[in-house]
């Protein structure tokens, strides 16, 4: 009997169509000027997940990141056209803070929304934005059309690594200080 189950198990793993949908946290670069604001783009890629394509998808995440690398800047925005069915919620477990929120009206390709960071992690460190489903043991996805089928996206986090203000930019800033006490001076004499 149970190699009778673990056969129909096996079989029916072989006959169901893998789903590879995902979601993706993109930033323009890899690196951060040490001290400074960048954003992240939270990126749906559905066209893998089961019912009808064009679709409506739904789903919530975690995103989680170090708090003493990075300051979340408090201002997630929610892609034009999609819904919350869960307002985010920012919590905090020692040095790790998590963003959690649930949105709908998802499409097969596109961003779900942005949110911005403050590198403030000394210079050569590496921030890990991790990004997970907010249900690990039963799944919050759900493709809604024609029929609400869950599905489970693969999660895609991102690292990125502070460096120090290029010499170029302390040279101008440099000159830019010079010439403001020049004209000070010129003003004072």
């Amino acid at each position: 009997m149970k190699n009778l189950a673990i056969a129909a198990l096996l079989l029916l793993s072989l006959g169901g169509k893998a789903f590879a949908a995902s979601l993706s946290l993109v930033t323009p670069a890899g690196s951060v000027v040490e001290n400074s604001l960048f954003t992240v783009t939270l990126e749906m890629d559905a066209r893998d997940a089961p019912g009808a394509h064009p679709g409506l998808f739904g789903g919530a995440v975690l995103i989680s990141f170090d708090s003493m690398l990075l300051t979340y800047q408090n201002d997630f925005a929610l892609t034009p056209g999609l819904s919350y069915f869960s307002a985010p919620v920012l919590s905090n477990n020692g040095n790790l803070q998590t963003l959690r929120f649930g949105f709908d009206n998802g499409v097969d390709l596109g961003a779900v929304g942005t949110l911005s960071f403050r590198a403030i992690g000394p210079v050569d460190s590496v921030a890990n934005i991790d990004l997970a489903d907010a249900d690990d043991f039963f799944g919050t996805f759900i493709s809604y059309v024609p029929t609400s089928q869950p599905f489970y996206p693969d999660f895609n986090p991102v690292q990125i690594s502070a460096v120090p203000l290029p010499a170029a930019a302390w040279l101008f800033l440099s000159g830019l200080a010079s010439l403001g006490l020049r004209r000070r001076w010129r003003r004072a004499g």
